[in-house]
């Protein structure tokens, strides 16, 4: 199965909304929400529930000038046994002058014997920046599958012209490698990463004050440094609800503090 989905958003009358779009099952969107006081929001929904092995799905989303949004999935992803090879996922953010994105999809779950490969990319222009979270769970817990999955690739870029301001890649595969010594993931059920990616100067004290956000996560362990792409941060943790709050507090914190545009 191959899904595709393109998603251009832009400015009109001060106002962000979707100026082309394009879906293809199992992708679709929801209509674009308004919000007080925030991004107006817009609902990315797979339609099958998951992702089997051999699917390859195709996301573009493109911000105008001064566009703003908070981007949202209706669901985790569940990723099934793979059979015929691995799942695929590309999702593309181009986000242009002045433009947000606000990205804090569901968690990635790894059913037993499942092999998946995501890859983003944020391409940013000028004084555009960009909110992504990302949260894997270790497995179907309450089925007893703890790193059960075959293999697990996450890889995020981000680009500003011709420079690649960062990667970052995880790849894991529980039958080689020791996920569960203390030196790795120990206990951890769940594990997180958060990002601010910007061109624009980052103060310390606003990474500093993510890093006591995330050190904090209940029943977890995080912190978070300066990037040359802005901040980075990570939790390891056995609570869900837990290392979602320390999210959303990072997320208020950087809104608070940090100029993004593209409100309302």
């Amino acid at each position: 199965m191959n899904g595709a989905l393109r998603v251009r958003v832009g400015v009109h009358d001060g106002k962000s909304h979707v100026a082309e779009s394009y879906a293809h099952a199992p992708y679709h969107y929801l209509p674009l929400i308004p919000r007080d006081r925030d991004f107006p929001l817009l609902t990315i929904v797979n339609s099958s529930g998951g992702i089997l092995g051999g699917d390859e799905l195709d996301a573009r989303i493109e911000l105008d000038a001064h566009a703003g949004v908070m981007l949202r999935q209706q669901a985790a992803t569940k990723v099934y046994r793979s059979i015929a090879g691995p799942a695929r996922s590309f999702c593309h953010f181009v986000l242009g002058e002045g433009a947000w994105l606000d990205y804090f999809p569901d968690e990635i779950i790894p059913f037993a014997g499942s092999a998946y490969a995501q890859t983003t990319r944020v391409e940013l222009a000028p004084d555009a920046g960009m909110l992504l979270g990302e949260l894997v769970t270790a497995g179907r817990l309450a089925r007893g599958e703890r790193f059960a999955f075959t293999r697990l690739t996450l890889d995020v870029q981000c680009a500003a012209g011709d420079a690649l301001l960062l990667r970052d890649r995880a790849d894991l595969e529980p039958a080689r490698q020791q996920l569960e010594n203390p030196a790795m993931l120990g206990d951890a059920t769940l594990w997180g990463a958060f990002y601010l990616l910007t061109t624009a100067p980052v103060d310390a004290t606003l990474a500093d004050d993510i890093d006591e956000i995330l050190g904090a996560a209940t029943d977890g362990w995080g912190g978070a440094s300066l990037a040359p792409s802005g901040i980075v941060g990570r939790v390891v943790g056995t609570s869900l609800d837990a290392v979602r709050t320390a999210f959303q507090l990072a997320r208020t914190c950087v809104l608070d503090r940090f100029p993004v545009g593209g409100r309302g």
